[in-house]
């Protein structure tokens, strides 16, 4: 049985692609030890990712010094950062989407998970941020819908609270004068 690297629906980062002086590319580890970790993904891709790579693969000549990249240039050397962002620009002008940057997709995922009500605390922990409140000083004005809920959680614990006062012997509710 062949190997399938991607058949869960987790990804673990282990190293970053840097360019020293806008031209040599390394492979480094991430800046952060909380950014060396596993990375939860949409079931639809790991199956993309696998063919990828299979693609990938079957086009590297035997030998080829960096097997196993899943995404690379026609000799294994992985792709430079400014020719994905040349295809991104060209795929968006192709669909007649605005162009925006890959910083601005991590926004976007962002305030997809924060409007759809995901907690905040898994919000920052899947953007990697070192702490919950560099989320909230960056997404904050999207937590409105927190705000009225616990607002409406409150009313209701209150009317709860109320109306189980009321059955409590010798109980005397005070009126305002």
């Amino acid at each position: 049985m062949r190997f399938r690297p991607f058949a869960r629906c987790k990804i673990f980062v282990r190293w970053t692609l840097a360019t020293i002086g806008n031209n040599e590319l390394h492979l480094c580890a991430p800046k952060t030890k909380a950014s060396r970790n596993w990375v939860s993904v949409n079931p639809r891709v790991p199956a993309s990712l696998q063919r990828q790579a299979d693609h990938q693969q079957s086009l590297l000549p035997a030998g080829a010094p960096l097997r196993g990249l899943v995404f690379a240039d026609v000799d294994g050397a992985p792709l430079r950062p400014q020719y994905v962002l040349d295809r991104l620009r060209h795929r968006q002008a192709e669909a007649g989407l605005p162009q925006i940057t890959i910083h601005d997709l991590r926004h976007t995922v962002a305030t997809i998970m924060i409007t759809s009500e995901v907690p905040i605390a898994i919000v920052s922990k899947a953007l990697r941020h070192s702490t919950i409140a560099t989320t909230i000083n960056i997404y904050g004005h999207l937590l409105k819908h927190a705000a009225d809920d616990a607002v409406n959680a409150l009313a209701h614990a209150y009317e709860l609270a109320a109306t189980d006062l009321e059955d409590w012997p010798g109980f005397q509710p005070r009126h305002a004068a």
